[in-house]
């Protein structure tokens, strides 16, 4: 895969989509979809009849309450007022399409299927994601463990 990422460059959200897309398609993906809402934007695509969708916080949002401390889909650290609102969206939009091209690599390479590079992402049959249904019973058992972890 390659990139049209130049250092210094500024690439707009829906070029870091369209990316996404053509990288997401080019691996069997069906039925790409892109949408914000609230602060919120989400990607959401098909593959072998599951599906999968990767939410991105975008600026002026509160960060994710799932507790995934330094995911890249989470807030970036930057300063209120630092940025503008547009300048963080680009950045993470284009972080989402490196994310998703290093999980695309890892898969071509034979690291990880696709589904294991992608589990978390994938929607339930009630709607949320398997992140979403398990994280509450493994943070249970980390919270019952006492932090042996063993």
């Amino acid at each position: 895969m390659t990139s049209n990422y130049v250092r210094g460059a500024t690439v707009s959200c829906s070029a870091s989509q369209a990316e996404i897309q053509v990288m997401l398609t080019d691996h069997g993906a069906y039925g790409f979809r892109c949408a914000s809402e609230q602060g919120k934007a989400a990607v959401a695509f098909s593959s072998d009849d599951r599906r999968f969708r990767l939410v991105l916080s975008l600026p002026g949002s509160e960060a994710p309450s799932s507790g995934r401390a330094g995911s890249p889909l989470a807030q970036d650290g930057t300063p209120p007022g630092s940025r503008t609102a547009q300048e963080v969206a680009r950045r993470r939009w284009r972080q989402l399409s490196s994310l998703i091209r290093a999980k695309l690599e890892a898969v071509d390479s034979g690291i990880v299927t696709f589904d294991e590079e992608f589990f978390a992402y994938m929607v339930m049959p009630g709607g949320g994601t398997v992140f979403e249904a398990s994280w509450p019973g493994i943070a249970a058992a980390y919270a019952a463990d006492g932090g042996t972890h063993e």
